[in-house]
């Protein structure tokens, strides 16, 4: 990663895109308590596994620029944070790869933004069986089949008194059809068991993207290099266009050293409710 590359990262952190609020709507129920509006769920895609281990630190040293997930849970019936909720994140790394599933090669097929013909790793165009993002909303994608054992950029915290959750990780890469971003699951009513978070049921489902120029930045950086494949930008990328994806944009601020970087964003949910996003 040069040093070039590193500087334009941080300096358009700093230009602006750091002052999203963590702004909350409010408005009366009929018995005059304040309620938030519910945060937009998004499609699971197919390449969720129930396999998350317990942990804040989830890059298992994979390469890619430092990225710290800062999120608040708050319950929509009272606008407070809500403890106690398990938050499941999960997404590829700088190459575009999902652990689980290395063995299919590139994710996805090619989406608009993609180049002709047939993508690198010889599968006709199109989008295969499994491709991310191309389903609406209620219509799940075919769940892929996993090729390995492997846990990286997945991981379950649970949310403190603060409803505030954190993970470590990397900026994600992007593959063909999807731009840049982290998939996340709250469950309420589970238990933690064996290192891993069991039981219980899905409340939200959703995924967390960045501003346009963020994501071209970090692109530039060594880790995400890539040849032969056009990246999706936001305005390409079905699942953000279709389904109020920019409710879930993250404010991204530079951390206190080096090149790391913080991704903050809020989650409204109700702990009654069932996602209907979830596999179930």
């Amino acid at each position: 990663m040069t040093v070039l590359n590193r500087r334009r990262f941080v300096q358009f952190c700093l230009g602006g895109i750091a002052v999203l609020p963590w702004s909350r709507m409010v408005r009366a129920l009929p018995d005059g308590r304040p309620a938030c509006r519910l945060s937009a769920e998004q499609t699971e895609g197919p390449y969720y596994l129930d396999r998350a281990l317990f942990r804040q630190d989830v890059t298992e040293g994979r390469s890619g620029l430092p990225l710290t997930l800062r999120f608040e849970v708050v319950d929509s019936r009272t606008c407070r944070p809500l403890s106690g909720t398990a938050l499941e994140v999960w997404h590829c790394d700088a190459q575009g790869e999902y652990s689980g599933f290395t063995g299919h090669g590139e994710p996805g097929g090619p989406g608009m933004g993609a180049p002709p013909g047939p993508p690198p790793s010889g599968r006709p165009p199109g989008p295969p069986p499994g491709a991310d993002g191309h389903m609406g909303m209620g219509t799940h994608p075919p769940k892929s089949v996993t090729t390995d054992e492997l846990t990286f950029l997945r991981g379950v915290q649970v949310a403190d008194a603060r409803g505030a959750v954190t993970f470590h990780t990397i900026f994600p890469g992007y593959y063909m059809g999807r731009c840049n971003h982290i998939h996340m699951k709250l469950h309420v009513g589970g238990e933690l068991t064996d290192g891993h978070y069991r039981g219980g049921h899905v409340v939200h489902t959703g995924q967390l993207f960045f501003e346009e120029q963020a994501s071209i930045a970090a692109m530039e950086n060594a880790p995400y290099q890539r040849h032969g494949i056009a990246r999706t930008t936001l305005q390409e990328d079905n699942v953000y266009t279709t389904q109020h994806g920019e409710q879930s944009i993250a404010a991204l601020t530079p951390a206190h050293a080096g090149n790391a970087q913080v991704a903050r964003l809020t989650l409204t949910i109700d702990p009654e409710n069932t996602s209907r996003e979830g596999w179930g």
